[in-house]
């Protein structure tokens, strides 16, 4: 008997569940019907596909989160899901392909930075001044390791934070001499845990919205989908801004003043977007729609610049 199930195309009957088939999905498990013994390269472009959705609804997803704002979301929540591209893919699609180019275009300066070095030998820094920094550099870790010194968890015992403290100097050790070496180095390590930072404080901010619209009867879920396809809508404004200001600083006339502009206006449609996805999803007035986004704006910085360093702080001293 053969072992390998028949073709696909001409299976009858799910070849997953046994449930006879009414068109190319099975209507008792979901399985799609289609045949995978196909050349290595053919399954690769699907699977590359499949992930980042290079297809018409992905093409169409864009288009509406940068030129309507909170549209994606009502549309959402209305039922029309299978139109566009769901919401945490396409926050983490977006994300990941940005830090992705930033690392690759800040690994190309320090190519040309090696290859190409502008400081002459000459302008090294005097021997006293030199021996100065090592002297503040060894200050500043010694004052790190105190601190360190001085962290007991009152949930584990003494064994325990001793072994915690002694992982903290070894990786804070390490760390700082990273940092000290070659600052622009150790920053793009931090690249690669961005994403994740804001996957954690993504459902905070959407509770801070949930908290200044709690009257409204819109569900945390709600918040949430809106607050992702924003944060959507900002690594493209990020991305695109991060483009302007490299033609900017390309300092070519003319080109690099309309390219000044240009970010500048993005930015500038960046908080005017923000407020009308407020203002379009709760359907409330201009007034209190300005001063709530007023409000959660503040509200959201302060967040996001202390989860930043408590969130600095763990990689620093564990990772």
């Amino acid at each position: 008997m053969d072992d390998y199930p028949i073709h696909a195309q001409y299976a009858e009957a799910c070849l997953n569940c046994g449930q006879p088939l009414q068109g190319r999905y099975c209507g008792n498990c979901g399985q799609e019907v289609k045949e995978l013994r196909r050349p290595f390269f053919r399954l690769s472009a699907e699977a590359l596909r499949s992930l980042v959705e290079l297809d018409g609804r992905a093409y169409r997803t864009l288009f509406i989160l940068l030129s309507k704002p909170a549209y994606l979301s009502r549309e959402y929540f209305s039922g029309k899901r299978m139109s566009y591209t769901p919401p945490l893919r396409l926050f983490l699609v977006l994300s990941v392909s940005f830090f992705l180019l930033v690392s690759l275009y800040t690994s190309i300066q320090s190519l040309e930075a090696a290859f190409n070095p502008e400081e002459e030998i000459g302008s090294a820094p005097p021997a006293a001044e030199a021996g100065q920094d090592a002297i503040d550099s060894d200050n500043g870790l010694q004052d790190i390791l105190a601190f360190v010194d001085q962290i007991r968890l009152p949930f584990i015992d003494d064994r325990s934070n001793e072994n915690l403290r002694a992982v903290m100097r070894a990786q804070a050790e390490v760390n700082f001499a990273s940092l000290i070496e070659d600052p622009a180095d150790f920053a793009r390590g931090y690249l690669e845990y961005v994403t994740l930072f804001m996957l954690i404080m993504i459902p905070l901010l959407a509770l801070i919205q949930k908290i200044f619209y709690f009257r409204t009867g819109h569900y945390y879920c709600e918040h949430l989908v809106l607050t992702l396809h924003n944060h959507s809508f900002i690594i493209i404004v990020l991305f695109v801004t991060s483009l302007t200001d490299m033609i900017k600083e390309s300092e070519v006339p003319i080109v690099s003043a309309l390219f000044g502009y240009l970010g500048t206006a993005i930015y500038l449609w960046m908080w005017i977007y923000l407020y009308l996805s407020l203002k379009n999803y709760f359907q409330q007035g201009y007034g209190i729609t300005l001063l709530k986004f007023l409000a959660t704006s503040m509200l959201y910085g302060l967040t996001l610049a202390f989860g930043l360093f408590v969130f600095s702080a763990v990689l620093f001293f564990l990772f």
